[in-house]
């Protein structure tokens, strides 16, 4: 998907000055994935093994993603919480890294328990939109807001790679047939978060925090 990132970076970059805040964590969230798929690509290519670049990465992104929420949610309890929970996960993302899985294997404990906190973000900013007074009351559809399709994408990303997450180790040492459509389901959900982001990037003009 390195080179639709890469397509997708040039109208985030024409269309930069108009993005808020959130958009701006959207355009360094795509920034990260590239840095992140070509970087495990020439790790691969240079010393094999690349696991241990993918739970930095996974990381990297567990941040800007809990920025683009604390951004997005208005709730100063939910925004303290988005910063707060950032040390735990990563205290387990250490933890995985150098005690329970190794550097050497895919961080699977982490990395579900990421996509799960993240996961949670993006239904409570779901139902954010779903009661916001100030949507009904200037009738305003939430398709109609960047900040809408954003988090769509990461939501429907994060969904199809938890079962990833959660079992890609057991997989790769019992060489399961299954393993292949799992990674292809991930691919496909890859390509689905992408093309939602640039719808929202579609959707971006005069805004406050997505909002028209």
């Amino acid at each position: 998907m390195l080179g639709i990132e890469c397509l997708l970076l040039v109208p985030f970059i024409l269309k930069f000055k108009k993005l808020e805040e959130a958009g701006r964590w959207v355009f360094a969230y795509l920034v990260s994935s590239i840095v992140f798929a070509s970087g495990t690509t020439q790790i691969s290519m240079i010393w094999g093994n690349n696991m241990w670049f993918f739970a930095l990465m996974y990381m990297v992104q567990f941040v800007i993603l809990s920025v683009f929420y604390a951004t997005v949610i208005k709730s100063k309890i939910m925004r303290t919480a988005i910063w707060w929970m950032m040390l735990p996960v990563f205290i387990i993302f250490l933890l995985d890294l150098f005690r329970l899985e190794g550097i050497l294997h895919y961080n699977s404990i982490f990395a579900s328990a990421r996509n799960f906190v993240l996961i949670v973000y993006g239904v409570i900013f779901f139902l954010q939109l779903l009661r916001d007074e100030t949507l009904i009351k200037q009738s305003i559809f939430i398709n109609t807001l960047p900040d809408f399709w954003f988090n769509a994408g990461f939501f429907i990303y994060l969904c199809s790679t938890m079962l990833k997450n959660l079992s890609y180790n057991y997989f790769s040492i019992h060489s399961i047939s299954t393993t292949g459509y799992i990674l292809s389901l991930s691919f496909v959900a890859g390509i689905i978060q992408l093309i939602l982001i640039f719808i929202g990037l579609l959707k971006v003009k005069t805004t406050t925090n997505g909002y028209s």
